[in-house]
């Protein structure tokens, strides 16, 4: 499942930065209890050199002495020597019923004609606390530094993307038959200079191409319209001739059958192009109860012929849109409702205030709803039909901002139009 940049980017992140404060936080406490041990360790080799002074200068060992940090205790010892040793120790402590951890140094030093051995011992309660409370504290500051510059990342690059997604609003409500200026902001990002020059020169090629392709539609169906009008002359011409045989009347009549189809397909092909052309300009507000009541009239013959049950609820409805537009889709749609409907079959009609409903039975199968506004497509391909007439639709609810929608339910095929 896609996630959006900034959710990829901390998931990344985020447990890199958790990692090494995890390994900088232990390494910190370690390091400063290191510290501490070692500054305590200097500690007793100054407290060891200020007794071996005593014991210079009086001849004397100082009394054995124990307080709530210090301890101090020697004894005689047969070896000559003994090199001086740190190292840390536990002490049952009695009043507090627990073991103490105590850092220790331990030395010999000569005394007449002994050696003793010295040992001075200092609690390590008061460094443990002392790192402890170090090491949160710089923990603490090393979340907190942590948190403010995830909270800052997520703000600075919530900035900086931000004329990425000025560009991708602009591509959404791009449309090539509204022939709309695109224009993108001025980034100070290369990368995203790069990626809107670039945009630039694809919709402007993109243009181009739309706008050859437009002429040359509306100019091919122009000029077909001629040869096509000279061929159905010629063709009444020999009708009106008394020597036809049979086989030439069948002829004759495919070639009317296809010259039909051809004009048709001229017409629908100029009726689009003056659409995307933006000739049907001129909105008027009016109400489409009545134009639906005189299609309807209009297709009364045709429905009784094949036998339709017509269900019908029409209230007033008022719209705002070029009137032949509309005239023009609702032709379209029920035309199209009535030539795919089977014999005996339903068709419903239901208006209310902004919403059209044109359902008819047919064929079992559902339209493919990726191709059903695409010019040319037929569910049948050895249907009559040239394939336009609901990217007529299609392009005329763009034209007069009216929401289409196409579903197929209970072996219906149901349009819904809104605005």
């Amino acid at each position: 499942m896609a996630a959006q940049l900034f959710t990829r980017y901390n998931r990344i992140n985020l447990p890199i930065i958790l990692g090494i404060f995890l390994l900088s936080g232990t390494g910190c406490y370690f390091w400063i209890d290191h510290i501490l041990i070692a500054d305590l360790d200097e500690s007793l080799n100054e407290q060891a050199q200020k007794i071996d002074q005593y014991i210079d200068a009086n001849n004397a060992f100082p009394k054995p002495e124990m307080t709530d940090e210090w301890e101090f205790s020697y004894r005689k010892i047969n070896t000559q020597t003994f090199p001086a040793r740190f190292e840390t120790t536990e002490q049952y402590d009695a009043d507090d019923k627990t073991d103490i951890q105590f850092r220790k140094i331990t030395y010999s030093h000569p005394s007449g004609n002994n050696n003793y051995l010295i040992t001075i011992s200092k609690s390590l309660e008061t460094v443990g606390g002392l790192s402890r409370s170090i090491a949160l504290t710089t923990m603490i500051a090393l979340l907190s530094v942590i948190f403010v510059t995830l909270l800052l990342s997520h703000f600075v690059l919530k900035k900086l993307w931000m004329p990425f997604y000025h560009t991708l609003d602009q591509l959404k409500v791009f449309r090539l038959s509204k022939r709309q200026e695109v224009t993108f902001k001025e980034t100070g990002t290369t990368e995203f200079e790069f990626m809107n020059k670039q945009l630039g020169e694809l919709i402007g090629s993109a243009e181009k191409d739309y706008i050859l392709l437009k002429e040359f539609t509306e100019n091919a169906s122009h000029e077909m319209q001629t040869p096509v009008s000279i061929i159905r002359s010629k063709l009444d011409v020999i009708v009106q001739g008394e020597n036809l045989s049979p086989i030439q009347s069948d002829a004759i009549g495919s070639i009317y059958q296809a010259v039909r189809r051809l004009t048709n397909l001229g017409q629908s092909l100029l009726l689009l192009a003056k659409i995307e052309n933006n000739q049907f300009i001129d909105k008027q507000t009016f109400d489409l109860k009545d134009k639906l009541k005189n299609k309807i009239i209009q297709f009364e013959e045709l429905w009784m012929e094949k036998d339709l049950r017509i269900n019908q609820e029409i209230t007033s409805s008022m719209i705002s849109a070029n009137p032949d537009l509309i005239d023009i889709l609702l032709n379209n749609v029920l035309s199209n409702a009535s030539r795919h409907n089977s014999p005996g079959g339903d068709l419903n009609i239901f208006l209310s205030a902004g919403k059209l409903v044109i359902g008819n039975s047919g064929p079992g199968e559902p339209i493919d709803p990726l191709r059903i506004f695409s010019r040319f497509y037929k569910q049948n391909q050895h249907s009559q039909s040239n394939g336009l007439g609901l990217a007529i639709i299609k392009q005329i609810c763009e034209q007069s901002t009216i929401a289409i929608n196409y579903q197929f339910a209970d072996r219906k095929h149901i349009f819904t139009f809104k605005w």
